[in-house]
C-alpha cells in the first residue's frame, strides 16, 4: 500500500482515535481530581501535630489544653491524656477516648504508636524524667466528604465517558448489522440484496464496495441465465430444420429432401458457429479469470503484422469471393506479441460482418495504423449504417439490430461479443462508431507491449 493510502483520512479511524483522547483526557481529569484531594487531605491533622502534643503533656506545659481544643476546631483531632490509674487529665473529645487495654499498652511501650482500631488512632506514654506518667491518646476523623467528592467525581467522569460511547458503538455496529444482514440475504439466493450504507467511512466504504460485487455477480449470473436462454432459443430453429428433414427422408420423399439440402447446410453451419462461439468465450471468460478459476492461456506469439494482416485478407477473400476488400497496410509495420488464432478470429468476424451489412458491390476497408503504444486495426464498411441507440449494444451476445433480424444477414449475435472478449483478453479495446460517408468503422487497439 502507497503512503498516501496510509495517510489518507479515514474517517472511523479517526473516530475511535478521538475517542481514545477522550478517555485518555477523562483519565488525566480523574487524577488531577485526586491530586486536589489530596491536596485537601494534606491540610488534615498528621503525625508532626501529634509529636508537638506529647512534647507537650511530658513537659506539662500550659499551652496543652489550648493546642488541644485548637487541633479539634481546626483539624477534627480528639485527643485524651490519661494518667497511669486512668483518669481523664485532659481531653478535647466529648466522651473521652477510650482508654488503653493490656495489650495495647504492651504495643505502646514496644514504641508502636499506632492502634488497630476502627479509625487512625495514635498513643504514646508521657514522661516525668525517667518515669511513665500517663498516656496520650490521639484519633484523626478524615471528613466524609473527601471520599464523597473523590468517589462522586470518578463516577461522574465513567458516567460521562460511557455516554459518549454510545454514539461510537452505535456508529460502528449499526452498519456492521445491515451489513450482516444483507450478505446473509444475498447468500441465501437474494441477488437483488444491497446495504446502500451511506458516509464516507470504513464501514460505508466496505458497504458499497459489497454492494458493487453484488451487482457484478448479479450481473454475471442474469448473463448466464440470458445466454442459456438464448442458445437455446438458437438452437430451436435448426433444430427444428433438422426434424423435418428427417421426417422428408422417412417420408422418401428424394426431390424435396434435395431441395432443403442447402438450407440443411446452413442450419448445421449456424449450429457448428454457435457451439464454437459459446466454447470461446467460455475459454475466454476462464483466461480472464471472472470465474475465480485458473483457465487456459492466450497462445501468443510473434506477428509481422504486414504478413498477419494480408493473410487474414487473402484468407477471407477465398470465404468471400464477392466482397470488394481494400487493404491500406503499410510494409513496415512492427511485430505483436497475441494470440493469431484468436486475433484472426476476431478479423474474420469484423470482416464477415461489414460484408453481411454492406450493400452488393460495396468496399470493405481493412486498414492499420501504428503509435508508440498501440495498433490500430479499423475495418469499415459502406453498409445499411447502425442507429447511435444501437451502437452500444452491439456487444451484447445475441443482440441484433432491428434491421437485422433476418437470419440471412443476422447471424448468431456472438460475433461481436466474440471480439470484444478477445480483444480484452489482450488488454486492448473495441470501439464502433458511424462514418459520415455512411456505413460504420469498428476499430481494434491492441497494445505492442504485454504487461
Amino acid at each position: 500500500m502507497k503512503l498516501s493510502e496510509r495517510l489518507r483520512p479515514r474517517r472511523m479511524f479517526w473516530r475511535i482515535y478521538l475517542y481514545g483522547l477522550l478517555m485518555l483526557g477523562g483519565a488525566v481529569l480523574s487524577f488531577s481530581l485526586i491530586i486536589k484531594l489530596v491536596q485537601i487531605q494534606a491540610d488534615q491533622p498528621n503525625l508532626d501535630h501529634f509529636t508537638e502534643l506529647v512534647e507537650m503533656a511530658n513537659s506539662d506545659s500550659p499551652e496543652l489544653a489550648r493546642m488541644m481544643e485548637a487541633l479539634a476546631e481546626k483539624k477534627n483531632v480528639q485527643t485524651t491524656l490519661y494518667d497511669l490509674q486512668g483518669n481523664v487529665k485532659l481531653s478535647s473529645a466529648d466522651p473521652p477516648l477510650k482508654p488503653l487495654d493490656d495489650d495495647e499498652w504492651r504495643q505502646v511501650r514496644k514504641a508502636n504508636n499506632w492502634l488497630a482500631r476502627e479509625q487512625n488512632y495514635w498513643a504514646a506514654p508521657t514522661w516525668r524524667g525517667d518515669v511513665v506518667v500517663g498516656v496520650l491518646i490521639y484519633r484523626t476523623v478524615t471528613h466524609r466528604w473527601v471520599y464523597t467528592a473523590l468517589g462522586g467525581s470518578l463516577a461522574a467522569v465513567l458516567v460521562f465517558l460511557a455516554g459518549i460511547s454510545v454514539p461510537l458503538a452505535r456508529a460502528i455496529v449499526s452498519p456492521l448489522e445491515q451489513l450482516t444482514t444483507v450478505v446473509g440475504e444475498f447468500g441465501r439466493g437474494n441477488l437483488s440484496a444491497r446495504a446502500r450504507l451511506k458516509g464516507r467511512n470504513e464501514v460505508a466504504v466496505l458497504g458499497r464496495t459489497f454492494d458493487e460485487m453484488a451487482a457484478r455477480t448479479e450481473s454475471l449470473i442474469r448473463g448466464q441465465k440470458e445466454l442459456l436462454a438464448n442458445v437455446s432459443h438458437e438452437l430451436r430453429t435448426p433444430l427444428a430444420r433438422l426434424g423435418v428433414t428427417l421426417d422428408l427422408v422417412e417420408d422418401g420423399q428424394p426431390e424435396e429432401l434435395a431441395a432443403r439440402l442447402p438450407e440443411l447446410r446452413r442450419d448445421i453451419g449456424e449450429l457448428q458457429q454457435l457451439v464454437d462461439g459459446v466454447l470461446q468465450m467460455a475459454r475466454l471468460d476462464l483466461e480472464a479469470n471472472q470465474a475465480g478459476q485458473p483457465g487456459p492461456r492466450l497462445q501468443r506469439a510473434t506477428l509481422r503484422l504486414t504478413e498477419f494482416l494480408k493473410d487474414a485478407a487473402e484468407r477471407f477473400q477465398k470465404s468471400a469471393p464477392e466482397c470488394r476488400l481494400q487493404l491500406d497496410v503499410a510494409e513496415n509495420l512492427p511485430t505483436l506479441e497475441a494470440d493469431p488464432v484468436l486475433v484472426r478470429r476476431a478479423l474474420h468476424n469484423l470482416l464477415d460482418n461489414a460484408r453481411k451489412y454492406s450493400e452488393p458491390g460495396s468496399p470493405v476497408t481493412l486498414r492499420a495504423q501504428v503509435d508508440a503504444q498501440a495498433v490500430h486495426l479499423d475495418v469499415e464498411d459502406r453498409g445499411i449504417g447502425i442507429s447511435d441507440e444501437d451502437l452500444p449494444k452491439l456487444t451484447t451476445p445475441f443482440f441484433r439490430t432491428d434491421r437485422s433480424r433476418a437470419r440471412e444477414t443476422g447471424g448468431t449475435g456472438l460475433g461481436l461479443t466474440l471480439v470484444r472478449r478477445i480483444v480484452e483478453a489482450h488488454g486492448g479495446t473495441l470501439s464502433l462508431q458511424g462514418v459520415t460517408e455512411g456505413g460504420t468503422r469498428a476499430r481494434l487497439v491492441l497494445p505492442l507491449t504485454t504487461t
